[in-house]
């Protein structure tokens, strides 16, 4: 029996006690509070590990950003502790984020689906939990509130006398964000800039070619040449964000803002737009290395490791994520309008 297809919704539009956001929050509760937490792959830390992790195995330094820039602030992780054990295998799981080539994402999709799948896993196991939770995604080109921190993300504590941590929360964002203020589209001075260029949709605006859309022919896991989708919007809201010392500004520490999973299942939801586009315009197999049809094999084929829902290693392709409506995906999004429908030869 196939699997039901999931729908993935816009943050915004949900309230701010509705189940998926108050099952997200206690479901990273879950993550936190897992033994080992580097050496279990299901935990908060370790799955944002496989993005990244500051490439030095002293705690003390990571703990104190010591190895990146910006001593004390950039690359940190707080709760890094002297006690952490590092897993053997880390070389092959961890630092494997797919950025300025092809590969960004492909890759990222399938990080977002093996998450979503330990947070469902979770979910399903708390009281009232449905097994159909999806992740949702924040669309902050929509409007200029939209492109506002969404409100349950915004205060550390659930109650008035702080003592029930809101696991959505996180210190290390740039204040106006958590003060629920723009820091989006922003001049030097906190002044709005016409045509709101960290959110624009011009990557859904011009040529749909992957290699412009998705980024340059390769593999590789550091800040480079950008396709157009990462380039705008991915790349200015992490920045704006993570500010000068936040988590979403460096590569190392963004997954342990809980945002950061929200950002990049709009991403997803932005390549799924353009894929529907490119099925209209008869584009969808072209191999974006030669150009040419029929693009089985190669890049299609490139196997990247993942941790289950269930902490056992597994494999994935590219070519199992093409259709986000088939197994082992089995989601779409609420909403996947072409904002350009229309427009000449994009």
């Amino acid at each position: 029996m196939p699997s039901p297809v999931r729908i993935r919704r816009d943050v915004n539009s949900l309230a701010a006690s509705d189940p998926v956001i108050r099952f997200y929050r206690e479901a990273i509760g879950v993550m936190k509070n897992m033994p080992a937490q580097l050496s279990t792959p299901t935990s908060w830390r370790y799955q944002a590990a496989i993005h990244g992790y500051p490439n030095n195995i002293s705690t003390t330094r990571i703990r104190l950003g010591l190895d990146a820039p910006g001593p004390g602030r950039d690359g940190a992780d707080p709760n890094a502790v002297n006690t952490d054990i590092f897993p053997g295998d880390q070389d092959i799981f961890w630092r494997k984020c797919a950025h300025a080539c092809w590969f960004f994402a492909p890759w990222h999709r399938m990080y977002l689906h093996f998450f979503e799948k330990t947070i469902m896993r979770i979910v399903a196991g708390l009281p009232g939990g449905p097994s159909d939770w999806a992740l949702p995604y924040w669309n902050y080109s929509a409007s200029s509130s939209a492109a506002l921190l969404p409100a349950p993300f915004r205060n550390e504590f659930m109650d008035p006398a702080g003592t029930i941590p809101n696991h959505l929360f996180v210190r290390q964002r740039t204040p106006r964000a958590n003060a629920g203020q723009p820091f989006l589209n922003l001049d030097a001075g906190g002044n709005p800039v016409p045509g709101n260029p960290q959110t624009r949709l011009d990557c859904l605006r011009r040529r749909p070619y992957a290699g412009n859309f998705g980024g340059p022919v390769g593999l590789q896991h550091d800040p480079g040449t950008s396709g157009e989708l990462e380039a705008v919007p991915h790349n200015p809201v992490h920045s704006a964000l993570g500010g000068g010392g936040g988590f979403m500004g460096l590569f190392s520490t963004a997954p342990l803002d809980p945002i950061f999973w929200l950002h990049h299942c709009n991403i997803d939801r932005l390549w799924e737009v353009w894929v529907q586009r490119q099925k209209q315009l008869g584009f969808l197999d072209r191999n974006p290395k030669t150009g040419g049809l029929a693009a089985t094999g190669g890049w299609l084929d490139e196997p990247f490791d993942f941790h289950n829902e269930s902490g056992s290693a597994v494999k994935m392709t590219s070519k199992e994520v093409l259709d986000t409506r088939l197994p082992p995906l089995s989601y779409e999004y609420d909403d996947t309008s072409d904002p350009f429908r229309g427009a000449p030869n994009l």
